[in-house]
């Protein structure tokens, strides 16, 4: 079984959908382990408020997100795969891990997955 994710929500945060990590996660990936340290602040899927209803932000799918979020956040692999390369995994694993939590799912999740290949590109190279 997975580890359970633990979060502490962020009342005092500007935006009002931030969660911290309380406790490190970690994952196995095809380029290698990840952890997420405690402390590491998501919002699990960054989806538009007006969106909600079709995406929601939290589900089955907060693992994928949390690590998909590190993984952007912190340009994972990019030195030894190349900018391109590392963002289209991290997009990949994402994928492949909403696919696992919500199988029946499956065009939900590749929408999601296509607006990180769509919009996801301006946030990984600032």
């Amino acid at each position: 079984m997975d580890q359970p994710i633990i979060v502490r929500y962020l009342e005092e945060n500007e935006k009002p959908d931030r969660w911290a990590i309380v406790e490190p996660l970690t994952f196995e990936t095809p380029a290698g382990t990840v952890e997420v340290p405690a402390g590491f602040i998501t919002d699990f899927a960054s989806v538009p408020v007006f969106l909600w209803g079709f995406f929601p932000p939290i589900g089955r799918h907060n693992r994928a997100c949390v690590l998909h979020d590190y993984w952007y956040d912190n340009r994972l692999f990019e030195d030894s795969l190349g900018q391109e390369a590392a963002r289209r995994l991290a997009d990949d694993e994402l994928l492949a891990r909403m696919n696992e939590a919500r199988p029946h799912r499956k065009i939900r999740n590749y929408c999601m997955y296509l607006a990180c290949r769509w919009f996801g590109r301006s946030w990984w190279i600032n």
